[in-house]
């Protein structure tokens, strides 16, 4: 993605950012990094102000909606160790034994010994090197906030222990056809062993998916973008949403991390719900489901172009008392 060119010189309103915002930093004591935007002097008379060349700002592009962070800076801050390896001419931040390896001007990267594709590539920016903040967060188990009333950007400490979920992308071509296809690279998982053999398993599944694509008839590309839905210590539920020629494909995956397993809907819910669903018309032979990050049950039609999917909440009429033993604690504490 190409960023709008920005230069140094920055308004600052009380709603958003535009352009590139000050810095200065401070540790708090629960450990937070807080980066606090620069105001000017008056801001009802005065809405710009201009920074010397080199300060290490976080950077804001708001019509792209793309927040920029100084490496070293949060870094250092956060407790990690950044060094530069000449050879390979990328960035290693090191962080309580683990290790995210950046690349200026390339997608490609490594996290906890994994290959990711990251949204944004990194960057040299007037002598400072920028990353996105959505990698950095999800490297320090951080999670980002801007109070606009403060003017600050605030990395907090997540207080769960749910994985990371971070993304890798699997390109190819023939003659005829080619694919892109996103896949998510589970991270943080406390046996490493599991989390491995789960990583593979999925890498696998989506390559099936694009050699079957190539030997098919038809359709020229192939395009698969996955979404995060719940995500905790104890459950992931992604979904999938793409297109084959021009038509829609949809695809899901639920995994019950504490007994590491992948699930089905008839796992989670009582028959009596199941027959409910059923009887309504929510649930087919070729319904997919997924729950979704606001703890919604999700079911949709996976042969149906621009399927809607039937959102039902967890604890609403037709799902309270419905879950199975397993499962009934899943929104609202462990498995």
């Amino acid at each position: 993605m190409i960023l709008k060119k920005t230069a140094i010189v920055v308004c600052v309103s009380a709603a958003m950012i535009c352009g590139a915002i000050g810095l200065s930093m401070r540790l708090t004591e629960a450990h937070e990094l807080e980066m606090e935007v620069s105001n000017p002097k008056d801001a009802a008379a005065e809405q710009t102000k201009v920074y010397g060349q080199g300060e290490n700002m976080p950077l804001y592009y708001d019509d792209e909606d793309i927040l920029l962070l100084p490496v070293r800076n949060v870094a250092q801050g956060l407790g990690g160790i950044v060094s530069w390896q000449k050879e390979s001419k990328k960035i290693v931040i090191g962080y309580k034994g683990k290790e995210l390896v950046l690349e200026p001007g390339s997608t490609k990267a490594k996290m906890y010994g994994y290959n990711i594709t990251l949204p944004i590539e990194p960057k040299m920016i007037n002598g400072c090197f920028y990353a996105e903040a959505s990698t950095l967060s999800d490297f320090f188990l951080t999670e980002v906030h801007w109070d606009s009333t403060k003017k600050q950007i605030s990395l907090k400490t997540k207080e769960s222990a749910a994985p990371i979920i971070a993304a890798d992308l699997l390109l190819g071509k023939n003659e005829e056809k080619e694919y892109d296809l996103e896949l998510p690279v589970i991270v943080g998982l406390n046996d490493g062993s599991y989390e491995k053999g789960l990583n593979k398993e999925i890498r696998q599944e989506v390559q099936a998916l694009a050699d079957e694509f190539l030997l098919e008839e038809g359709e020229a590309g192939f395009h698969l973008q996955f979404v995060k839905g719940f995500v905790s210590a104890d459950f992931v539920s992604l979904y999938w949403k793409g297109t084959k020629g021009e038509r829609p494909v949809y695809k899901t995956i639920n995994i019950n991390l504490r007994e590491q397993k992948r699930v089905n809907l008839s796992d989670m819910l009582t028959e009596g719900a199941l027959n409910q669903l059923k009887d309504s018309g929510c649930l087919t032979e070729q319904s997919i489901f997924c729950i979704t990050q606001q703890k919604d049950l999700a079911i949709f039609d996976a042969t149906i172009e621009e399927a809607m999917p039937m959102i039902l909440s967890a604890s609403g009429a037709l799902l309270e008392g419905q879950w199975s033993a397993n499962y009934k604690n899943l929104f609202f504490g462990n498995i």
